[in-house]
């Protein structure tokens, strides 16, 4: 090809969607700009959620996105399985260099980038292994997540060394963050209520940490963040390990990473004016050229103790969590036995919680009378919803002959009563009920409590039945639905993200 031809990214993709249109339009047109950025530095149709057969076309694919961008190339050559189309005589370039740059591993539905997002961040790459997780992290962004990957592993470390050449080549030298949350359900004691005869070495999930740490090392990224819930601080491998025997791998796995200083620290979500209490470990990793951090105190394994916060690392909590009835009371609507649905807001924003989350990306804020997503009502039965109201009417107490041995639920309460919020949103709509409804949650509800903005959309199924969203580990079935109402729950809070990049963000201009 002739030397001289230079693309965008972006015009790269939009060529590379064309061709692949002509060949299958209905495939073309559900895949993402970050999947086509992925497929021009891997040069295949790998690491993405097609059936297998997909991939037979992609030679045809390749060979046509050639003629387009070098009409006058009569006899293309046809792509070779190891060899990418950017290994051709072309060059692709970004549009615009980000101020700071990140590296999004398991990253859901995208709660964590956002908060980052927001505090001044640019996502590009992400993985995600959930198809409906992803599409929702890609619904809402239209350039960060150039490059995704479906399951971890397959980002190679010569995939890495592709991906920091590339951007080195456009002037972005080295990644600012690497953060990431692996998943957690075997460790969490809310989110792993099914009792599976396993031991948690035995849970293929709770070993991504490790590849992680192998992202990290191929990455060097200036800092890391590693997120986490707090059962993993106690957890055995076995029934008959030692307590806290995880964490103490974790940690000393991430610490075993030439050249960071690692701090870490349990925090509090309602610190930071999450309506929830949810409690989140986070590790975090500064570089030694990055910051001078105050001498760690360590335990008796060497590695350091909790002081993410004191030593300046993670930020320090702002209080006031609202109370719920600033957190969603605009969208109570007194039709919604009427309607299945409310899908324009019944009420102006009043609070200022309500107006940050009715605010859209123009800035403007939306207006009693326009239109609200995701605030669609559960169909309960007569007898649950006759439950529902004895419990609001009565302080929360559940009538003696509907009480069950099952996870029962609890009234939201309006306000909080003196240390604030106690809850926890989990994946199960189900276990909150209002706090003046006989009712659960609606998604738009449910992501208000996790600070996701009403312009924010989700994909996939609204909710699915208990044991698809567990999987069947006792058959070696690892596969997990995740509908909408899992992706809040699994997601970092937004607000809380936010802090954390601005702090991020001001340890790395102090450098």
């Amino acid at each position: 090809m002739r030397k001289s031809i230079e693309l965008s990214l972006s015009e790269a993709t939009r060529y590379l969607r064309v061709a692949l249109e002509t060949e299958n339009k209905k495939l073309g047109s559900t895949i993402s700009d970050a999947m086509l950025g992925h497929w021009l530095m891997d040069g295949s149709m790998g690491s993405s959620f097609l059936p297998d057969a997909a991939t037979s076309i992609w030679p045809h694919v390749a060979m046509k996105f050639q003629q387009m961008i070098c009409p006058s190339l009569k006899h293309p050559g046809r792509i070779e399985e190891k060899q990418g189309l950017l290994d051709f005589d072309w060059k692709v370039k970004l549009e615009g260099k980000p101020e700071f740059s990140c590296i999004d591993l398991f990253a859901g539905c995208g709660g964590l980038s956002l908060g980052l997002e927001e505090a001044g961040f640019t996502p590009l790459l992400f993985s995600e292994i959930n198809k409906d997780a992803a599409a929702t992290y890609l619904a809402n962004r239209d350039a960060a997540g150039y490059f995704q990957y479906a399951d971890i592993s397959d980002l190679t470390n010569k995939k890495i060394k592709q991906h920091l050449d590339f951007w080195c080549e456009n002037g972005i030298p080295e990644i600012d963050l690497v953060c990431g949350g692996p998943p957690c359900q075997g460790y969490s004691g809310i989110g792993h209520r099914r009792s599976f005869d396993l031991h948690k070495k035995d849970i293929p999930s709770n070993h991504l940490f490790k590849e992680m740490v192998r992202v990290i090392k191929a990455v060097r990224p200036r800092m890391f963040l590693f997120e986490n819930v707090r059962g993993l601080m106690v957890s055995r491998w076995t029934k008959d390990g030692r307590k806290g025997e995880i964490f103490e791998e974790v940690l000393t796995t991430l610490c075993s990473v030439k050249g960071y200083n690692v701090r870490w620290q349990l925090i509090y979500a309602k610190d930071y004016g999450v309506p929830q209490n949810r409690p989140r470990l986070l590790i975090v990793g500064v570089r030694d050229d990055v910051a001078t951090l105050p001498v760690a105190k360590l335990d008796s394994a060497g590695n350091p103790v909790m002081s993410a916060v004191s030593d300046g690392v993670l930020p320090e909590g702002m209080g006031m969590a609202p109370d719920l009835v600033s957190v969603f009371g605009d969208l109570v609507d007194s039709n919604y036995l009427g309607e299945k649905v409310t899908s324009s807001y019944p009420n102006s924003a009043k609070t200022a919680f309500q107006k940050e989350m009715r605010t859209n990306l123009d800035g403007k804020i939306y207006r009693k009378g326009d239109a609200v997503t995701e605030h669609e009502y559960s169909q309960h039965a007569d007898k649950i919803r006759e439950k529902f109201q004895y419990m609001i009417d009565h302080n929360g107490e559940i009538p003696e002959h509907m009480r069950t041995k099952k996870f029962s639920q609890r009234v939201l309460p309006e306000r909080w009563n003196g240390g604030g919020p106690n809850i926890t949103a989990t994946s199960l709509p189900e276990d909150y009920v209002h706090y003046c409804q006989p009712r659960a949650l609606t998604v738009r509800e449910w992501a208000r409590l996790q600070t996701f903005p009403d312009h924010y959309v989700f994909k996939g199924p609204r909710t699915t039945g208990g044991r698809r969203r567990a999987g069947d580990p006792d058959k070696g079935i690892w596969d997990r639905d995740v509908p909408k109402y899992t992706q809040i729950g699994n997601a970092v809070p937004a607000k809380l993200a936010h802090q954390i990049g601005s702090r991020f963000i001001e340890i790395l201009k102090e450098e």
